[in-house]
């Protein structure tokens, strides 16, 4: 105490700061890592050719024909003729034998109509004569077309047709094998998103699992935002690596759900930074809030009605990331230029972080313009997002949820009695100064209890025996003046008990066991116990007169006994006397 009077802070205060500052330096190291790593195992495994139990995959990379506008050449796959989508762009080749078994062909598409054909029959087409629900998209997808028995020799024809012009033409890597052993190697290639996303999951499940145990503090709605953030951004992962087509079996579901959800993380974004006082009380961050729930609402309507593609309106998520980041690099350098102290350091580098790294696939998206479009750095970026965040709310609201519980246990301590369990002459003020202030159609009723004798009982027998005949008299008071009703100690041997709804009749009862239960007790001890009490139910002249007259009363009956008490004596002690 003396040290912060002084303008110190105290050293076990120091080292818990300083050990606190290690262990965020340790995660973000380890983040870091984690980020490198993820960043070098996606751009390693997406080009790894593997086969499973001797199925190999076998890659059609070479000896395509290309023909498009009725010229042909001979190309290398992948391939980008970077035609316009009122052309269709064919890539022809004879298939040499393989292994006996390979009975099938895959390669991922995207944003374009496709036919297959053998030797001129038509084996499998995608996007034509469809009932789409999205206007002009066919969705990017893993296209697998199962070969007949007698392919070999015979010369595969695909055909394409872009919806766009940016991504008509370009035509991904064909592989031939069987069902299963092209599957795993699909989840081979993505085997960095799938570990993400199953990470993300595990990380949601247990931010909103945990949100129910600190359900208490005040800050449990950044856990459930973090939680649901994480939810939706595993199962966009998992969308956009295109593994969620093979578990669901439709393309076009798959897509407009991804699209559904990405719409979703810029409002999700702003709604957890809400719940921290340096965006909450930010105009822009609050306006913003409401321009990406309008842009989301915008981007259905447009798809409904048959205007715009959820593709070609994906810009206003960019748009919206873009003026999050604006808008947080804003409050940093407001608060850094008035001294102000940030609320949690954390909130802003994760933020930072997830935006640094997803730029640079937005960048990707617009200028690379790569078919089988990779979210490596994205991914890397919600790692770190959820990460560090995840660990700075959990450790906040642990810290709101114990300080809430010391403050009920000192709150408790400060209205009880500790000696008999009630509540103490400090609830019981503070019961009547409610009563002042509210007024009550039912009158509340007042009773006070004085033990008799209680100081002869400590002189005689001492405070053992004392402190044994209070908690008695507050136990009876307490079974037979239960709820609504309630037992205060207002004194060292003075009770008190307030109440509403109670009739005479009722009322009445009560008192009568609460007297027999004393007299039962009385036999029980070598001391004399009884109880003096009164009681009135309050009516139009307030709660205060009520207790004057209540406390008149129990004086009386306490004089009362007494009388009854020494003139039982004296006919004793006449009575003795006599018989002598």
């Amino acid at each position: 105490m003396r040290d912060r009077q002084n303008g110190k802070i105290p050293a076990a205060e120091l080292k818990e700061k300083s050990k606190e500052r290690l262990r965020v330096f340790a995660l973000y190291l380890i983040l870091a890592m984690v980020i490198v790593l993820l960043i070098w195992m996606n751009g390693e495994t997406a080009a790894i050719n593997i086969g499973f139990d001797n199925e190999n995959v076998y890659t059609l990379r070479d000896g395509w024909t290309m023909e498009r506008s009725q010229e042909k050449s001979l190309v290398t796959l992948p391939m980008d003729s970077t035609a316009s989508k009122k052309e269709t762009v064919s890539y022809t080749k004879t298939l040499e034998a393989q292994d006996s078994y390979c009975n099938m062909i895959m390669f991922h598409s995207s944003h374009q109509r496709i036919k297959i054909y053998l030797d001129g029959e038509l084996l499998y087409t995608f996007g034509y004569g469809q009932s789409m629900p999205v206007h002009f998209s066919v969705g990017s997808a893993w296209q697998f077309t199962r070969l007949p028995a007698d392919w070999e020799g015979k010369e595969l024809r695909i055909e394409t047709k872009g919806v766009y012009d940016s991504y008509s033409g370009k035509q991904e890597l064909v592989y031939m094998g069987t069902k299963t052993s092209l599957v795993f190697m699909v989840a081979k290639q993505k085997m960095v998103s799938l570990l993400v996303d199953l990470f993300l999951f595990i990380m949601g499940v247990l931010l909103i699992m945990s949100s129910f145990f600190f359900r208490e503090a005040r800050t449990v709605s950044r856990i459930r935002y973090l939680g649901i953030f994480a939810i939706v951004t595993c199962t966009w992962i998992l969308l956009k690596s295109g593994v969620g087509q093979i578990f669901s079996g439709n393309i076009l579901m798959s897509m407009n759900v991804l699209y559904l959800l990405f719409g979703l993380m810029p409002v999700l974004t702003i709604s957890f930074l809400l719940t921290f006082d340096s965006f909450s009380k930010s105009t822009y961050m609050k306006g913003l809030y409401w321009f990406s729930i309008a842009c989301y609402f915008v981007m259905q309507f447009l798809q409904l009605a048959n205007v715009m593609d959820y593709t070609q309106t994906v810009s206003m998520n960019h748009i919206n990331f873009l003026l999050i980041v604006i808008g947080i690099a804003g409050i940093c350098i407001r608060k850094k230029i008035r001294g102000e102290k940030i609320e949690d350091i954390s909130v802003f580098v994760a933020c930072f972080a997830f935006a640094g790294l997803g730029a640079v696939d937005i960048y990707r998206f617009y200028f690379e313009k790569t078919v089988q479009s990779h979210v490596g750095f994205t991914q890397a970026g919600l790692i770190c997002f959820i990460c560090s965040l995840g660990y700075s709310v959990v450790k906040q609201s642990s810290e709101e949820q114990t300080r809430m519980i010391e403050n009920e246990a000192l709150k408790k301590i400060a209205y009880l009695d500790i000696l008999t369990n009630l509540p103490n002459r400090t609830a019981f003020e503070k019961q009547m100064e409610q009563y002042r202030t509210e007024y009550s159609e039912k009158k509340p009723v007042v009773m006070i209890v004085d033990l008799n004798g209680l100081k002869e009982i400590n002189d005689t027998y001492g405070h053992k025996a004392g402190d044994a005949a209070i908690i008695r008299t507050a136990q009876l008071l307490d079974r037979h003046f239960g709820q609504p009703l309630h037992t205060y100690r207002i004194g060292g041997d003075e009770f008190c008990v307030l109440g509403e709804g109670e009739t005479e009749e009722i009322f009445g009862q009560r008192i009568r066991g609460f007297l027999d239960a004393v007299e039962k007790a009385d036999r029980e001890y070598a001391f004399s116990f009884s109880a003096a009490y009164g009681y009135v139910k309050s009516g139009e002249e307030g709660i205060d007169k009520a207790f004057i007259n209540a406390d008149r009363k129990m004086y009386n009956c306490k004089m009362q006994m007494k009388q009854l008490q020494a003139a039982e004596k004296t006919r004793e002690t006449s009575g003795g006397t006599y018989g002598g």
